[in-house]
């Protein structure tokens, strides 16, 4: 769906931006745009994939990278 540029900008939405559409009790029909949680539920979870390193291992580079000695 096409929208004007003005009423793009007013709703601050895009190319490829979901916007939703309210219809009222007495019909009349309101653009709104995406939610904040809308927005962010494609970048949920991003960071999840591949587990990530150990507390231990984290430390042991930190300590590595700062020239710590074993005691």
């Amino acid at each position: 769906m096409t929208l004007p540029k003005g009423v793009s900008a007013l709703l601050n939405v895009g190319p490829g931006d979901s916007i939703r559409f309210e219809v009222g009790e007495d019909g009349s029909i309101v653009l709104l745009p995406p939610s904040v949680r809308e927005r962010l539920a494609p970048l949920v979870g991003r960071n999840r994939r591949g587990g990530g390193k150990s507390p231990e291992a984290i430390d042991a580079e930190v300590r590595e990278m700062r020239g710590d000695i074993e005691e």
